[in-house]
């Protein structure tokens, strides 16, 4: 049977009337606009919600850049292929534990470049430059773009810097022959290698230099060392043969000072590059600082001046039981006895004994020895050697060596 004209079921005015109708009608049109909407404003949160995600990654990223480059740049204190490698090792281990500890990613790869900058020809400062690329998942984002691509790279600079020695008016009267050197403090500590010595002044000499220059990068940490040979001192420089010197060194005995090390007699019978010295000396101090004080200088009209130093006390770690000198009546000292306590530690009177230039911050400092000699031990700093250190140049990380106060390694970009 054929189905009946559709006006017989709607006649055309009831149809028309109902079209209108519901033409007219707005009941759930918000839902559908809403539906529709729904779409890009689910987007569109997706990529805020993405994209802050992507800059938090990226400011932890460019964080770890810095600090490798950083790191590098501290550890890039030397010209050549071996210099480059120390620097590029230590900015490369920093940079692979710095990605471990970073947000979930799908992998970042990173370069590691050194280089120099030059001034006139000459070099003024070891540079690192570290590269990194992140690929970083996306989440509501993914629909259209899964992955973003993060980038930064940081460059630093380690300046090199001008190291003054300066003994001033220093005359050295001990019947030892004292000789005094400078020497890059290795990085895993102890005695330094004989190849890393650097003779700056001899009491075995008729005309000692009583001035010395030479350039670092501004990060290297500085040490010095004393040699003292008991009563090997020329009689016509003032020296004299004196025996056995209170700790049993014979004439000709050598022994070895270092401020790297605390106390700078921990190993007194060591030669710089490890060899034995054969010294018949014993019982030297190896738990206290008996021999070197250093003083920051006090600056004033372009004129830097010390306080004296203390004088007929050792240091401890922690300022107590320390060996020191009794005095008699009319003050003479007498001879080293124990136990005294101080305010003073070890610590705080070696304050910057093996520095790097940017650590001393423009400062300049004395350094007092007392070489552990004669009969007994005097304790007298500043009498057996006598000299201030200071650095110059690096301003703002230029490296140029000629200004008045030193920078230490900083961030180029």
């Amino acid at each position: 049977m054929a189905n009946p004209p559709l006006g017989n079921w709607f006649p055309p005015s009831r149809l028309t009337r109902f079209i209108f109708k519901l033409l007219r009608d707005r009941r759930g049109s918000i839902a559908l606009i809403f539906g529709l909407m729904l779409i890009p404003l689910v987007l569109a949160a997706g990529v805020g919600i993405d994209y802050a995600r992507a800059v938090q990654f990226k400011a932890q990223l460019q964080a770890a850049t810095d600090d490798a480059a950083l790191a590098g740049a501290s550890a890039y204190v030397a010209s050549g292929t071996a210099g480059q490698a120390l620097g590029t090792t230590a900015a490369t281990n920093y940079m692979n534990k710095a990605i471990a500890a970073l947000p979930a990613n799908n992998g970042v790869s990173f370069t590691v470049t050194p280089g120099t900058t030059s001034s006139s020809g000459s070099v003024t400062a070891f540079q690192m430059t570290v590269t990194a690329t992140a690929t970083f998942p996306t989440t509501l984002m993914a629909i259209y773009k899964p992955t973003l691509t993060i980038t930064t790279t940081a460059t630093a600079n380690n300046p090199i810097v001008n190291a003054s020695f300066n003994t001033g008016g220093f005359v050295s009267y001990a019947c030892d022959t004292n000789e005094v050197y400078w020497y890059i403090v290795p990085q895993g500590g102890g005695v330094p290698p004989a190849s890393a010595m650097n003779l700056l002044w001899s009491n075995n000499s008729a005309s000692p230099p009583s001035t010395a220059t030479f350039q670092v990068a501004a990060s290297q940490q500085i040490g010095f060392a004393i040699e003292n040979i008991t009563g090997a001192r020329p009689a016509s420089l003032g020296g004299c043969n004196y025996g056995n010197n209170g700790y049993g060194a014979h004439p000709g005995d050598a022994q070895w000072l270092y401020s790297s090390l605390q106390p700078p007699t921990m190993d007194y019978t060591t030669a710089p590059g490890g060899a034995s010295t054969g010294s018949h000396a014993t019982g030297f101090p190896t738990s206290q600082d008996c021999s070197l004080i250093v003083e920051e200088g006090t600056t004033s009209h372009g004129s830097t001046s010390f306080a004296s130093p203390p004088q007929g006390n050792c240091y401890s770690s922690n300022g107590r039981n320390e060996n020191y000198n009794s005095t008699n009546y009319q003050g003479t000292m007498t001879g080293d006895t124990c136990c005294n306590t101080t305010t003073q530690t070890m610590a705080t009177q070696m304050t910057n004994a093996a520095p790097s230039c940017s650590q001393l911050a423009g400062n300049t400092y004395q350094y007092d020895w007392n070489d552990n000699g004669g009969n007994f031990d005097t304790y007298n700093y500043g009498n057996d050697m006598q000299y201030s250190f200071s650095c110059s140049g690096g301003t703002s990380g230029s490296g140029s060596g000629n200004g008045t106060t030193t920078s230490g390694v900083t961030l180029t970009n």
